[in-house]
Order: structure tokens, then C-alpha cells, then sequence
């Protein structure tokens, strides 16, 4: 049974989320503030296989929670939870390493979808790699474009020879991209196949992280030569 923690410091809230998630058959526990929530993180057994988080906490903010667990190396997938809807607000979030940010308020139906997605692609993750059939191409390890380096085994990049720091989904989603090098990509299709969603959360997303992924490899972000975007279809990759 997977394991939920949900750290909100309004306990109406906390105790809704709570109730919804176990009627779903998930095992929850709450926390109210950062620090409890991470010593509970550290401490589970079996351990936690994915974090609600509300951004607006006592004492340590959303941001600074999910900064210090992927500063432990965890990819535990982390679903943000804010009444905040500036881009700036998304972007500091993605930043700091969430899944996805979902606003309030919100539609639990959406919230219980977007966790069994979050897990679902947790289980995929975890299993190894189908090896390639004969005659097939194998996957890019490394990818080389303008002046970035892109190492996909190591999950190390590089622009003008200094590194750049990418979040777990930031690489997959660029690593999408270069497997479909020329194409043109849907945001459906890329919800799908990189966040394993079924349905968009309330914000736009996946402009958000093509942002972030234009500010480390384009010389000029507002004018990309690499990772462009087809008006009203998706995104295309071009070497």
C-alpha cells in the first residue's frame, strides 16, 4: 500500500486530504509544519512514496521543504499545493524540485488523479530498462546542441563548459525531446509519457519547465534555436 505524507498546517485541510486519499486505499500520515514533516521523511518505515505539500507553512516554507529533499538525493514525487498564481511562484517551485503545482483551491478528484499518476510512474521508473530489440535504436547518452552537453547516464549537463543543475524532471522531459528529435511533440502526449498524467493539473506546466530548460541551454531564451514551441501543438526539438 503506498505511502502518503501530506504537510499542511490547517488541519480542516489536512484532514480532508487525508480522509480522500485513504478512501482511495493509499496509507497517509500528516505533519504541520517542515520539520516534522522532514524527520518523518527521514524516519519512515517503510518510507514515504510521495509528499503533498503546501507551500505556506509555519516557520519553513513549501520551498525550502522541498529544497532540502532533493538536497538528500530523494525523488520522491512532491505535489505542491498553493493559493499563489503568479508565474514567478510556479517557476520558484519547479525550481525547487515539485512534481507539480497544483493551486487552490482545487478539485480532489484531480489531486487523487494526479497522485495515482505520480505513483504509477514512481512503479514504471523503478523497474529496469526493457533491453533494445534488434535492429532498434538505442537511447541517447549523450547529446551535444550549440554549446550544451547533455550526459543521459550520468545525468550530468553542461553550457558553456559550466554545469547545469536540471531536476529529475527537467532531464526527463528534455530527454523526451531529443528522442523525438525533429518532431513535433503535444503537451498531452508529453504529460502523458513524462509526468504520467492522464489529464493537465491547473497550471501550465510544462511551459513552466520549457522555460527553465530555454534559461540553461539557450543563448537567447526568448528567441530559442533548440527548443522551440509550435503555436497551439507542443514543442519540437532541433539539434
Amino acid at each position: 500500500m503506498p505511502r502518503i505524507l501530506v504537510v499542511e498546517d490547517e488541519e480542516h485541510l489536512a484532514i480532508g486530504i487525508k480522509f480522500n486519499l485513504e478512501a482511495e486505499g493509499f496509507a497517509v500520515v500528516t505533519a504541520g509544519d517542515g520539520q516534522t514533516a522532514l524527520e518523518l521523511l527521514a524516519s519512515a518505515d517503510p518510507p514515504i512514496d510521495l509528499v503533498v505539500l503546501d507551500l505556506m507553512l509555519p516557520g519553513m516554507s513549501g520551498y525550502a521543504v522541498c529544497e532540502a529533499i532533493r538536497s538528500r538525493g530523494s525523488d520522491v514525487p512532491i505535489v505542491m499545493l498553493t493559493a499563489r498564481t503568479l508565474v514567478e511562484d510556479r517557476i520558484r517551485g519547479f525550481d525547487a524540485g515539485t512534481d507539480v503545482y497544483l493551486q487552490k483551491p482545487f478539485d480532489l478528484e484531480e489531486l487523487i488523479s494526479i497522485v495515482r499518476n505520480l505513483l504509477a510512474r514512481r512503479g514504471r521508473a523503478a523497474r529496469p530498462p526493457a533491453p533494445a530489440e534488434a535492429g532498434g535504436s538505442a537511447r541517447p547518452t549523450i547529446c551535444r546542441f550549440g554549446p550544451a552537453e547533455v550526459n543521459f547516464d550520468t545525468w550530468e549537463a553542461r553550457f558553456k563548459d559550466r554545469p547545469v543543475r536540471l531536476t529529475n524532471l527537467e532531464m526527463k522531459l528534455l530527454r523526451y525531446l531529443v528522442e523525438h528529435e525533429g518532431l513535433v511533440v503535444s503537451r498531452e502526449e508529453l504529460l502523458t509519457n513524462v509526468w504520467g498524467l492522464t489529464r493537465a493539473p491547473a497550471t501550465r506546466t510544462i511551459d513552466t519547465f520549457m522555460f527553465n530548460l530555454r534559461k540553461s541551454f539557450e543563448e537567447d531564451p526568448s528567441k530559442p534555436v533548440h527548443l522551440l514551441s509550435v503555436r497551439g501543438t507542443g514543442y519540437r526539438f532541433v539539434r
